[in-house]
């Protein structure tokens, strides 16, 4: 097995572990698993006893009414739909503290977890935090603004070390776009983690869950007791226990406690809020819903200055593709109008080179391939291909070892829509290659290392900034420019 195909396996390998599945749970607090119809207790936590005074053993099997701490009723309030949840007040005091329960709805189950109650602090003053997070950015400059305030916020109520909004890229890798911090700590701001630092699995439970706690990245995990021999899914549990992979993650970076809630926009996850702490760190229930609560307003208004900028774009790309289509439409030849048109024809991507391809017509302009290349990519965009639209920043994906074509352009958005007179009509934008620095949290690349006789990845140890220069490759292509390629061609079939 080559050195790749075994990292390809190992990270396989971690993509696949099942983290709802672990059989165990954090020591903050204690887990009964009923089943939902009979009210039979499944699965309970070993340490139960010190949570409500009942043996462990001794519940299993029990109906959740006999354990005698919890009313039943209470859970008829519990909606019926996998992953609601229900905060229960009223339930008993043992050896003198008072548990808090919150009961979580599965598939055929319900989870229990209990927790102490936390020693009463001050009010958290989450509207009068919450309030500027719902006004909606205008310009880039209050987006950033937007950025800081929840940070603020986060550390305000939670009193976290270090607090940073890490947003995912395309790739799934992320970025720290925002940070705020009480000590004289490192900054991670500006810099990029792969996305096998929060792989895939890991990301779906985020989108299950509001918000994850890990308050002491040292303490032992507690297993689970079951009442045959189905594992207990602890997807939408609180209180889950943490991958080992992700504790050494953890100790590497000098974290002794860690807490985060999912950013969500249009209802897809675009990032985390991110808090750690140097030392283990507990955040009551009302701490952490308040955190969810800030992140829900700031979303909002994310969502909504996206929205009105996507619709700000399209009011100004559809007007510049008419303006440039009924041009074109004035020459018998649409290919005769190409020299006048090339400049709007290139600014409408931002592209530095543009062709356009009629049959076996082709017109070239700007920095773009010679006839020979061009030749090359539309005869693939043509016959092998079945996409209409094509974008690209890193072209040696589709034309590996073409070095007179590469050697030109690394980046190309392709269009193409077929007309009834003339065939496929095909538009071709370019760009040329950009040498690239990507600041790194550390080099990307984990190292592999055997443990017991079984290779597995390792987190890395280091997470000092690291630059990798990445070479290949053309400017990206924005939001913006990928939707404008997507209404160009549909303007484009009205046209035709």
């Amino acid at each position: 097995m080559t050195t790749l195909s075994m990292l390809e396996a190992l990270v396989q390998r971690c993509e696949s572990e099942q983290l709802n599945l672990s059989g165990a749970i954090q020591s903050f607090g204690a887990l009964i698993r009923i089943d939902s119809k009979s009210g039979t207790v499944t699965h309970v936590s070993s340490n139960l006893a010190d949570f409500i005074g009942t043996d462990p053993a001794k519940a299993l099997g029990q109906n959740l009414e006999t354990l005698n701490f919890l009313p039943i009723a209470s859970l008829k309030a519990l909606p019926d739909q996998p992953g609601k949840r229900l905060r229960v007040d009223s339930v008993a005091e043992f050896m003198g503290a008072r548990v808090e329960v919150l009961a979580v709805r599965g598939v055929d189950f319900i989870v229990i977890e209990i927790e102490r109650s936390a020693v009463p602090s001050a009010p958290i003053p989450v509207q009068q935090l919450q309030s500027p997070l719902l006004s909606v950015p205008y310009d880039d400059d209050e987006v950033i603004e937007h950025h800081n305030m929840l940070v603020q916020a986060f550390q305000t109520v939670t009193g976290y070390d270090r607090v940073m909004i890490y947003r995912f890229q395309e790739d799934w890798s992320g970025e720290v776009i925002s940070e705020a911090s009480t000590k004289a700590l490192g900054s991670y701001l500006g810099l990029r983690f792969p996305a096998s630092d929060i792989p895939a699995i890991a990301r779906n439970l985020y989108i299950l869950n509001p918000c994850r706690m890990i308050p002491d990245a040292t303490a032992q995990p507690v297993p689970l007791l079951r009442l045959g021999d189905i594992p207990a899914d602890l997807a939408w549990s609180d209180l889950r226990s943490v991958s080992p992979v992700h504790l050494e993650y953890l100790n590497h970076m000098g974290v002794g406690a860690s807490f985060s809630v999912p950013i969500r926009v249009t209802g897809k996850l675009w990032g985390l809020v991110a808090c750690h702490s140097l030392k283990p760190h507990f955040l009551s229930q009302d701490q952490r819903s308040a955190c969810v609560s800030l992140t829900n307003a700031y979303s909002l208004g994310l969502t909504s200055h996206f929205a009105g900028r996507r619709i700000q774009s399209l009011d100004s790309l559809d007007r510049r593709i008419e303006k440039i289509l009924e041009a074109l439409s004035q020459h018998e030849d649409p290919l005769d109008g190409i020299d006048k048109m090339k400049d709007q024809l290139m600014q409408a991507m931002g592209a530095q080179g543009f062709a356009m391809a009629i049959g076996n017509d082709v017109v070239i302009t700007g920095e773009a391939p010679d006839l020979d290349g061009m030749g090359v990519i539309d005869d693939w965009f043509l016959n092998e291909s079945r996409e209409t639209v094509v974008i690209s920043d890193h072209l040696d994906d589709f034309f590996h070892g073409q070095v007179g074509l590469l050697a030109v352009v690394s980046g190309m958005v392709a269009i193409k829509a077929r007309s009834l007179r003339s065939g496929w009509v095909r538009f071709y934008w370019f760009r040329p290659a950009l040498a690239q620095e990507v600041a790194w949290a550390g080099n990307p690349n984990k190292p592999v290392v055997e443990k017991a006789g079984v290779v597995m990845l390792s987190p890395r140890r280091s997470f000092e900034k690291w630059i990798e220069v990445k070479s290949g490759y053309s400017r990206p292509w924005n939001n913006d420019e990928r939707m404008t390629a997507a209404r160009f061609r549909n303007t484009l079939l009205q046209w035709l």
